[in-house]
């Protein structure tokens, strides 16, 4: 078996991944090929879990592709990142985690950012 062998894995877990459904907490994505395939656990120790890259902040899938623009606009909007992310998300987006934010009330501030993964 040579590396191209290998099935496509990669895992990253966070604080939070917020989902229409609600947030999950100390959730881990696995993401189980190229296509974007992947699955949701929950493990509140991640760094136990072999290759698991960890990103301090919530987790969004389906974020728009132009991701800063839109981070700004939702910035600019201020309120609960629960009440702003449904109407955020669309179909076929990426993924995304937004750090630096109050965690108590899920709202940006000055020092919130958001990378693409």
């Amino acid at each position: 078996m040579n590396s191209s062998d290998r099935p496509f894995r990669r895992r990253i877990a966070s604080n939070l991944l917020w989902t229409p459904g609600g947030l999950i907490r100390h959730p881990v994505v696995t993401f189980c090929d190229p296509e974007g395939t992947f699955f949701v656990e929950s493990c509140p120790t991640p760094d136990r879990l072999p290759c698991t890259e960890f990103y301090a902040g919530v987790l969004v899938a389906d974020f728009p592709a132009d991701y800063v623009r839109v981070f700004e606009r939702l910035r600019t909007a201020g309120g609960d990142l629960s009440r702003l992310l449904p109407q955020t998300v669309v179909d076929g987006g990426i993924w995304v985690v937004i750090s630096g934010l109050d965690y108590a009330s899920l709202r940006l501030v000055a020092a919130s950012r958001i990378r693409a993964l």
